[in-house]
Order: C-alpha cells, then structure tokens, then sequence
C-alpha cells in the first residue's frame, strides 16, 4: 500500500549493510590527507548510517546532506541519502519534494556506478510512487520529449565518439598519402575511398564528440525537488502563449532536465525540447545542490 517501497530493496531495512558501511570508511581513509580531516566524513558517515539503523531519518539527512555539501560522493552515500528521503516520505513528517530529492539520490548513486541493479530499481519505484500519487490528486502525467541533439549524441558515450573520429582521421591521412604515392590506379581508387570514408567519420563523429564534450561542459543533469516547478521567463514571470496568455506549465516532481546557468534566484533549464527558468531552490543538480 503505503510508500515507493524502496526501503524493501535494502536487505537488512533503513540503511546500507555494515560492510558497505566499512567499505566508505576505507575509501575515505585511502583519499583522506590527515587523519584529523579522515575524521570528520568518517564519522559523520558512520552517524548517518546509525541514524538510519535507528529510524532517526531527519538526523541521517541531515548528516548525509552534510557530506554532500562538504564534497564527499560515494554512490553508497548517495543511495543511503535517497532511502532516507524514501522514508520520511512515507512518514507524517513528510515535506514537498522528499520524493524528487530521493530521486536525484539515486540518479546521483547511476551517475557514479553506472549498471547499480538496486539503484535502478528503487529509482523505478521511486518514480512510479510519483506517478500515483500525481494520478490520485488527478494531475495529468507530464512527459517530455528528448531534443533530437541529446538523443543522437547520448547514443553512445563521448570518448566513443572521439574516438571514432579519431579513426576517422587515421583512415583519411594514410588513404591521401596512399593516393598520392600509389602509381596503380586500383591502388588510387581504394586510398581515396578509404579517404573518403575516413573524412565522413572524422566529420560526422568529431562533430558529435564536440557536441558531447560542449553538452557536459554546459550543462548539469538535474531533477525537480519541488511539487511543481512553475516555468518562467528571465524576469521570473509565467512563461505567455502566442496570444498572450499565461502558459501554466510546470515540470513535476522527479522530472530529469538539465541546468545551464544561474542568475539570482533563477536558473535556466532545458527540460526535454523545452528551455526555460524555474526558481534554483525547485531542481537540484546531480551531484550537488544549485
């Protein structure tokens, strides 16, 4: 009934297992540069997983949120702060956007462990919780489409695509000087064939690459922590139709977009062909907050 159901996909209940826990603790003992700063992560991990233990989910988000505030990013952190949220949602101490937050948790712990079988569980849950609770206040499901760029480009990873290009321009350098010192003119034919495909790849694939490379530089992926996320212009005003009409459309809780740029208390965002500002404090980046 009640809940996403997220915390059934942790053996053992509230939180990560002790060896997990034990296995954070040796990686910031590895990264950590004195012992004294080892400390501080070290133990504020090992409260929030104990907050956890004992349902004291406020005490672990607080910890947790802490750790990322301080820089620290381990995808079993990350995970632990998305059941935290996951929890409170379920409790009467539920706040708006417990939902989203945990969502971007867990999108956070992909981000750093692609193929994480349990994360991309609890995150299918997660959503799904929000879809029904969306159909029960009688909302319409929102789903945007992927721009055309992103699509082609998210085909295949960016060192994929440089890589290729770089092939691309092997093939085209040996098939000129080929053509060029070759006197056979089936010898001809072949090198500038394989110049030519050579070009095509290093145009097509370098293209793409720096397509890659300039969405990641520009961009951030980031999820909806609010309820709604009302869409506005540049001066924070509701975004008007043709006719001059306020538009009332809004990015539900949960929803994956990206965020360019910051101005104020606005932030610019891209959310699927769309591109707009929301308030910062209703999205939240992965991996950090606005």
């Amino acid at each position: 009934g009640r809940g996403c159901g997220v915390h059934r996909a942790v053996p053992g209940a509230h939180g990560m297992k002790l060896g997990a826990a034990v296995m954070v603790g040796c990686a910031l003992w590895l990264t950590a540069a004195h012992g004294q700063a080892q400390a501080g992560p070290e133990k504020t991990f090992a409260d929030a997983v104990a907050a956890l233990e004992r349902g004291a989910v406020d005490d672990a988000i607080d910890r947790l949120e802490s750790l990322a505030d301080s820089g620290f990013s381990h995808p079993d952190a990350s995970f632990n702060r998305a059941v935290a949220y996951v929890e409170r949602a379920r409790s009467e101490n539920a706040r708006p956007g417990d939902l989203g937050r945990a969502v971007a948790a867990l999108e956070e712990t992909l981000l750093a462990r692609p193929g994480d079988a349990e994360a991309e569980q609890a995150l299918e849950r997660v959503r799904g919780e929000i879809a029904r609770r969306r159909a029960r206040e009688g909302a319409e499901p929102v789903v945007a489409k992927t721009s055309l760029g992103r699509a082609v480009v998210g085909l295949l990873p960016e060192a994929v695509w440089a890589g290729a290009a770089a092939l691309g321009s092997f093939l085209a350098s040996v098939g000129l000087a080929l053509r060029w010192l070759s006197e056979s003119h089936r010898r001809r034919v072949a090198a500038s064939t394989a110049a030519s495909i050579g070009g095509a790849l290093l145009v097509l694939c370098g293209g793409l690459a720096f397509t890659a490379r300039h969405f990641r530089v520009a961009s951030r992926p980031a999820v909806v922590v609010a309820e709604n996320a009302r869409l506005l212009d540049q001066a924070g005003k509701p975004l008007v139709q043709k006719g001059g009409e306020p538009e009332h459309v809004s990015m539900p809780e949960g929803a994956s977009l990206f965020v360019h740029e910051r101005s104020g208390e606005l932030v610019r965002i891209e959310w699927g062909t769309t591109v707009a500002w929301v308030q910062a404090a209703q999205v939240r980046p992965i991996g950090g907050t606005p």
